[in-house]
């Protein structure tokens, strides 16, 4: 028999590792099966797409549904049974069950739960052709690894890698399909080690671990962490974690890392306690807001946090809050998601009691509760846009570093920053960091601070590698500047330069003078002012952003800026 496995992933660089399991048990399961992985992306041309999906000419079809891809496998599961009448067409994933009997062709399965655990009946109805609507898969005890060694020369070159050592969440969110079946199954350190160890071998550039809280168990987290430190040879490795679940021998350990090993996304979704409280979210916000300002300070690992609009008991100036605790910590990435109402879950039950609408298709996305109307709605999302502009990079970091060690109020600042960039038409326009850089240099200019953020704005953009400064960071004397410093510099300055290759550094590098004011905010002087040096070479750091040295008066290198 002969089956084709499709899957519709959101970026190329993304797979689909449901499909993995569902090969592996379909080999150990039916004998003399030939057994393709097709991946496709969501934003795929659906016509050519339906023509190489029909091309396979299979006995069955198996399509992997999530939120967000339902859409487009509606579509094409219907237009393909038009052209293979006589092949089987197969759903399973967490979305699959959400498809109502009128949006199915003929004929089609529905399969739900978990494969590992699914009947051996599903196995003999398919091989005799006559399967029945829909099967269930129970918990499975054991989930392996699902990969081949020729899979990382074909289905996954230059994707992430994603793998798990543990199913199911301690949480039991509301809004969270994770929360129909909970408690947390852990797979045999031994296994996962021989696993990573496997996978790791053939270099890939990121491993993503889906485990929904890798650290629920701090000892068996920090045993993996160490294991991925010794075996890892450039593979960046993704978690998402329980901040308020760190234990003190896990920072310990994060402060021995290299920056780019480990990246962390963090969900507290809200720091309102009525809100925590109705979707059953269980953690400590004061605890969780420390140990995230102590990530920070470590610098060796690249922090995501996530915000949830739309929940139950959030105002418009309750998030506003949440968002200020946040932002107040400094974390790299802000990623402000929209509820979604997924299908079973708990909170899909509550609509009425929250006066919940959201929209009626995948993902089911929030339109308004009763806290939050659908205009105050609208306006949070362009907020939560214009905030994935501006601070969601590292184009910006030592001017919103200043806004948060000063404790301006994030909230208000971006809302202000939004009318702003309405009047720039900023949604309409590519949004480049020249964009980005000229915006908040006309929404900065009548600031009480306007002259240190104007300055800031030039240091980071040449921190950011630019080697000329445009138009709305000037005038700037940059040649004068240099042509004083080749005068008045020695022959040599370690560690900057020898005499031999003093010519090469004034050639590649940019000098720049700032203001005292502006030099004590970057912590490299007292109040005095001073040229700052930019030099062409990337920090080995987190940001890598390039090096600068301040160069005073007695034009001595004082320090390399460490933010």
């Amino acid at each position: 028999m002969k089956f084709a496995l499709i899957g519709f992933n959101c970026r190329f660089t993304h797979s689909c590792l449901s499909l993995f399991y569902l090969r592996q048990e379909l080999f150990k399961n039916i004998d003399d099966v030939a057994v393709n992985i097709n991946q496709f992306t969501i934003n795929d041309p659906y016509y050519p797409t339906l023509m190489q999906i029909s091309s396979l000419a299979a006995d069955a079809f198996f399509f992997s549904v999530y939120i967000w891809n339902a859409h487009i496998i509606k579509r094409i599961i219907n237009d393909l049974a038009k052209t293979q009448p006589f092949s089987r067409i197969i759903l399973g994933g967490p979305q699959a069950i959400a498809f109502n009997a009128d949006e199915l062709p003929t004929g089609c399965t529905v399969v739900s739960g978990e494969i590992e655990g699914i009947d051996r009946s599903f196995y003999t109805d398919l091989k005799s052709g006559s399967l029945r609507p829909s099967y269930h898969g129970v918990r499975s005890r054991e989930f392996y690894s699902p990969f081949t060694p020729d899979d990382f020369k074909d289905q996954l070159v230059n994707r992430h890698i994603y793998y798990e050592s543990s199913r199911g969440c301690p949480y039991s969110c509301s809004y969270c399909i994770s929360s129909l079946e909970p408690g947390v199954r852990y797979k045999d350190i031994a296994k996962v080690r021989d696993e990573l160890k496997e996978i790791l071998a053939h270099k890939p550039q990121s491993l993503r671990f889906v485990d929904r809280t890798f650290n629920a168990s701090a000892k068996r987290a920090l045993e993996i962490w160490k294991f991925l430190l010794d075996e890892s040879k450039g593979t960046t490795f993704h978690f998402e974690i329980a901040p308020d679940l760190f234990s003190e021998e896990m920072f310990a350990f994060l402060q021995t890392i290299p920056p780019h090993l480990f990246q962390f996304e963090i969900g507290i979704q809200s720091t309102h306690v009525k809100t925590l409280s109705a979707i059953s979210r269980k953690s400590s916000i004061s605890s969780s807001l420390d140990n995230i300002k102590r990530l920070v300070q470590i610098n060796t690992v690249h922090l995501h946090v996530d915000l949830i609009l739309g929940l139950p008991y959030e105002t418009y100036a309750s998030f506003g809050k949440s968002f200020n605790d946040i932002f107040s910590v400094c974390p790299h990435y802000i990623q402000m998601g929209l509820l979604k109402v997924l299908p079973q879950t708990p909170i899909s039950r509550q609509l009425g009691e929250f006066s919940i609408q959201h929209c009626n298709y995948p993902p089911y996305e929030v339109l308004s509760t009763r806290w939050l109307s659908h205009d105050q709605m609208a306006e949070l999302f362009w907020f939560g846009e214009c905030v994935e502009a501006f601070y969601n990079n590292r184009y910006f970091r030592a001017f919103f570093g200043f806004l948060q060690r000063n404790g301006r109020d994030g909230f208000q600042f971006f809302l202000d920053l939004l009318e702003s960039c309405r009047k720039h038409d900023f949604f309409n326009r590519a949004k480049t960091q020249l964009l980005l850089s000229e915006i908040l240099a006309d929404f900065i200019r009548n600031d009480p601070m306007g002259g240190v953020l104007q300055e800031l704005l030039i240091y980071d953009w040449l921190r950011c590698g630019h080697r000329f400064l445009p138009d709305h960071l000037g005038p700037h004397v940059l040649k004068q500047t240099k042509d004083l410093l080749w005068r008045e510099l020695p022959q040599e300055l370690p560690p900057l330069y020898t005499s031999a290759s003093r010519n090469n550094f004034f050639k590649q590098s940019l000098f720049v003078k700032f203001s005292g004011e502006t030099l004590h905010v970057l912590e490299l002087t007292d109040g005095e002012e001073g040229v700052l040096c930019f030099l062409n070479e990337k920090e080995n750091a987190l940001l890598e952003l390039y090096k600068v040295a301040l160069l005073c008066r007695s034009v001595q290198p004082v320090k390399p800026v460490d933010l």
